[in-house]
């Protein structure tokens, strides 16, 4: 041994791939084939002059002097793993990782970004599979018995820019030929990282192992400690683990407590299910997931944040709970992880990275080094005031900076090494603050109103005055952003704005200290008031997407002005808000925009007045959660509204769309309307409003010859209209027009427009006309006889089952139904009919269905109690049911097509 590697050292991480499963399923085999691994692994290790410095799980850390012996070493454990003779059952893949460096060693453990890359290297392999840098590769002496597979630059999961990886193989370990796992590839919404992880990655994935073990985990630690930073990297270092995602969800721009239910539902895309509370939606949404969600900033709304995630452990098993908040949950079997600061090897890592961003010219003599090591034990270790200070590198050096914080922190050192974290963090918030001028300080201040981010344009409508010029800001903000009080995301050619949570609320309290509060968000609700009001009918134009990216970006903001609004009971913006992003919030299903419609009637109610666009909303919602009562009474009260006053003509369209709605939602004799309807569809010129009166018309299920008329006439207004969601909604009934209604049926015809109708739903971000038209395709394709019919359906019901939509789930249901009967099992069908029956006597078609269920039971033995075998079931349960019944048709019987219009 030639003593402990350092200056250029290859690093070797490895981990026994998969193993958890087997260990459930054989402790004992796996018991002695783990024990035989690590002698495998140690002994190659040891042979080739490697160090071991950390282990964790079933892997090894190991530091080499020269990357040939790494190489060596972990080709030569992989050929004894192939040939060892295990137990039966088990059979250990191990996957590892290589990559060369200068390292930091301390106590025989090591630190620093080549540490670290090797860990991630070793991450994106496969069981079986060797992967090094191409820093390593070229350090490894030139040997016949290696053999080099370039498999180009990897964007490995937590590194910000890719990386060139090789994979390795010699005649006894051939190359596994298997994609590495290098991107995200399950459903979530988890962020890829803006810069790469500094701090000790090995440390952090020994801690991520608690995740297995416990539901809930709960990283604890002061303000700027860089808990959402671990939070999103343990989520990609265990994304494989999670095959239904990882989802993010952030508190931080939540400032009503009551809105942290409908922010958590709308980050997860959950929809309230009929009878059931918006928790007990969240729950039955993560009923049978194997997901992680990730809430994040859970100390300002903690009570709310609290009851969500209790409801959550306690009732979902197969879900996984991280949060992040400055004090524990304090829910039962919750297991706390505190992240420390940075130790100064770190700290220092992370000041030289933020010092590089901001276009300092370090010298990296020793005296520096020393003065920086100093600055970041000063300032305990806490990466956000590391970065603060770092951004003084452009006009400071390090020992100029130190000099101002030791002033700066003077009072703070003579209160001894017992000072909470927080209040040095304060101070060096403060201390940045006060470095700015008068003019800096005034716009960090009222920034501090806007809630997720903004842009230029905005900044300057909201903040500007006679105390703030508006052709300044451009110039102040872009300062702000040199000294790091704002972030700026560049995505493409546009450039958008936030503050950190912690910096965002240290400016809330200088603005109050201002007595300028109330008057910002006025200003700020009167903005997105006015962005909103044009939204709706811009929404039904070519515009849709322009729209769409406009409110995606602004969402965060609008549910804050429209909180205030209702807090100020300003009840004409709070209608201007929710009327203006309700198409947009319906298609994407964000929940938290029928959380928006209830509170902003509730106000009206309480003042004895309302704007009739807000009752259609709250139609719509209705009738999208199949709440049939509540959407006739609404929509009734609308349209008797709509009829005495001034409404354009799309939203007098919207209103006695959603009054034709309610009717078919409650089975009501609509003759009268529906003739009605006909005819402002003849007089009216505006294609958005006649398409919303076509739509209903076809929901209201008119005669073949009517349908056939009234899809001609939408798809023109849909064309007319230029929207890329009205479209998509026309290409659905196009195709059930070709599908259905005419003789013979052209079915390829209905395909494709189902299929056209599904692509640009998705593109459009509307999942409900995404799930229909999957629907359609599956069902079009069982009237077809199709092959493929029993796939789709299965496709549908997981879709319509993923966005917890009762209705969709009903009519795929019905679809599976009558494709078993098709297949001459009418048990298993009569199971499924007799779940969806108890559903259907709320809506429409009830007496063609329960006149189809009759006949699927007619002369069955026990086909009574089929039917209540399928009532009594849970959705979870029947949709198990149905696609194991679909799952389990034999391919190769011959079958009956049926004609049977659902």
């Amino acid at each position: 041994m030639e003593g402990l590697p350092s200056g250029t050292v290859t690093f070797l991480f490895t981990d026994v791939e998969g193993s958890t499963p087997l260990w459930d399923a054989h402790p004992a085999a796996m018991q002695g084939a783990l024990a035989r691994h690590d002698e495998i692994l140690r002994s190659a290790i040891d042979a080739g002059g490697g160090y071991v410095f950390a282990t964790g799980g079933d892997g090894f850390c190991a530091a080499f002097h020269r990357a040939g012996a790494a190489v060596n070493a972990a080709m030569a454990a992989q050929s004894a793993l192939l040939v060892e003779p295990w137990p039966e059952h088990v059979e250990l893949r191990v996957r590892m990782g290589l990559h060369s460096g200068e390292a930091e060693e301390r106590d025989g453990n090591y630190f620093g970004p080549a540490v670290n890359r090797a860990a991630r290297l070793m991450g994106a392999a496969n069981g079986g599979q060797v992967v090094a840098s191409a820093v390593t590769a070229g350090l490894v002496d030139d040997d016949a018995r290696v053999l080099v597979h370039d498999l180009g630059a990897v964007q490995l999961k937590g590194l910000v820019e890719p990386v060139r990886v090789v994979g390795l193989a010699t005649p006894e370990v051939p190359w596994l030929d298997v994609a590495l796992v290098s991107r995200q590839t399950s459903a979530g919404n988890l962020p890829r990282p803006q810069t790469d992880l500094v701090g000790d990655l090995v440390d952090l994935q020994q801690r991520v192992a608690t995740l297995a073990d416990n539901r809930l985990v709960t990283l604890t630690g002061s303000g700027g400690v860089g808990k959402t930073r671990a939070a999103i990297e343990i989520g990609w270092l265990v994304l494989d683990e999670f095959p239904d995602g990882a989802w993010l969800i952030e508190l931080a721009p939540i400032a009503d407590p009551a809105l942290v239910e409908a922010a958590i539902a709308s980050a997860l895309g959950v929809q309230p299910q009929p009878g059931m509370t918006l928790v007990e939606s969240i729950v039955d949404w993560c009923t049978g997931r194997r997901a992680l969600l990730i809430v994040d900033n859970c100390e300002h709304v903690l009570d709310p944040a609290v009851e969500v995630i209790a409801a959550i452990v306690a009732g979902c098993p197969t879900a996984t709970v991280l949060s992040t908040s400055r004090e524990p949950l304090g829910v039962a079997g919750e297991y706390v992880v505190r992240i420390p600061s940075l130790e100064p090897v770190h700290g220092a890592e992370l000041f030289g990275a933020r010092a590089a961003a901001a276009g300092a010219q370090l010298t990296g003599s020793d005296d520096e080094a020393a003065a920086v090591e100093a600055i970041c034990t000063r300032l305990d270790g806490i990466p956000l005031a590391i970065e603060i200070a770092a951004a003084r590198t452009r006009s400071l050096t390090p020992t100029e900076l130190l000099a101002r914080l030791d002033d700066r922190f003077r009072l703070l050192r003579g209160g001894g090494r017992g000072i909470e974290r927080h209040q040095t963090l304060r101070a060096t918030v403060a201390w940045s603050y006060q470095l700015l001028t008068d003019q800096q300080r005034l716009l960090f201040d009222r920034l501090s109103v806007f809630a997720g981010g903004f842009d230029l344009a905005t900044a300057e409508a909201v903040c500007s005055d006679d105390a703030l010029g508006e052709l300044d800001i451009i110039d102040l903000l872009g300062e702000l952003v040199d000294k790091s009080m704002v972030i700026a995301d560049r995505t493409g050619t546009t450039t958008r704005y936030r503050l950190l949570e912690t910096l965002r609320q240290y400016g809330e309290e200088r603005l109050t200290d201002r007595d300028e509060t109330g008057a910002m968000r006025d200003r700020h609700l009167a903005h997105y008031a006015d962005l909103a009001r044009p939204m709706q009918a811009r929404y039904l134009t070519a515009a849709q997407y322009e729209i769409d990216a406009v409110l995606t970006a602004e969402w965060d903001n609008l549910r804050a002005a429209h909180s205030w609004a209702i807090t100020n009971r300003d009840l004409d913006a709070a209608s201007a808000l929710v009327v203006g992003s309700h198409f947009y919030a319906w298609g994407r299903c964000l929940t938290d925009g029928s959380r928006l419609v209830d509170q902003t009637m509730a106000l009206a109610q309480d003042q004895d007045t309302i704007d009739v666009r807000v009752l259609v909303c709250g139609a719509v919602w209705a009738f999208r959660e199949r709440d049939a009562e509540r959407c006739y009474a609404l929509a009734h009260q609308a349209w008797g509204l709509a009829e005495q006053g001034t409404l354009t003509s799309v939203e007098s369209a919207a209103a006695r769309a959603a009054y034709l709605e309610g009717m078919t939602a409650i089975g009501a004799d609509s003759s009268q309307m529906i003739d009605e309807a006909r005819r402002v569809v003849a007089a009216t010129d505006d294609p958005a409003a006649r398409f919303l009166i076509l739509d209903a018309l076809l929901e209201a299920h008119g005669d073949m010859d009517a349908l056939i008329s009234e899809t001609e006439q939408i798809v023109d207004a849909a064309h007319q209209s230029g929207s890329p969601a009205l479209i998509a909604t026309a290409m659905r009934w196009d195709g059930i027009a070709l599908g259905l209604c005419i003789e013979p049926p052209d079915h390829p015809g209905a395909m494709d427009r189902f299929r056209t109708s599904a692509a640009m739903a998705a593109a459009g971000g509307s999942r409900t006309a995404e799930g229909w038209a999957l629907y359609c395709l599956g069902l079009t394709a069982i009237y077809a006889g199709r092959d493929d019919a029993p796939m789709l359906l299965v496709d549908a019901l997981r879709f319509a089952n993923e966005i917890r939509h009762p209705g969709m789930i009903d009519h795929d249901l019905a679809a599976i139904a009558f494709l078993l009967i098709s297949h001459a099992d009418r048990s298993r069908a009569a199971v499924i009919l007799g779940y969806v029956s108890r559903r259907k006597a709320s809506m429409a078609m009830e007496g063609s269905f329960r006149t189809a269920m009759r006949a699927t039971v007619a002369d069955l033995d026990e086909g009574d109690a089929a039917l209540a075998r399928g009532a009594a079931m849970t959705r979870p349960e029947i949709v198990d049911y149905a696609t194991a019944a679909v799952e389990g048709i034999d391919p190769t019987t011959s079958w009956q097509p049926i004609s049977l219009a659902l």
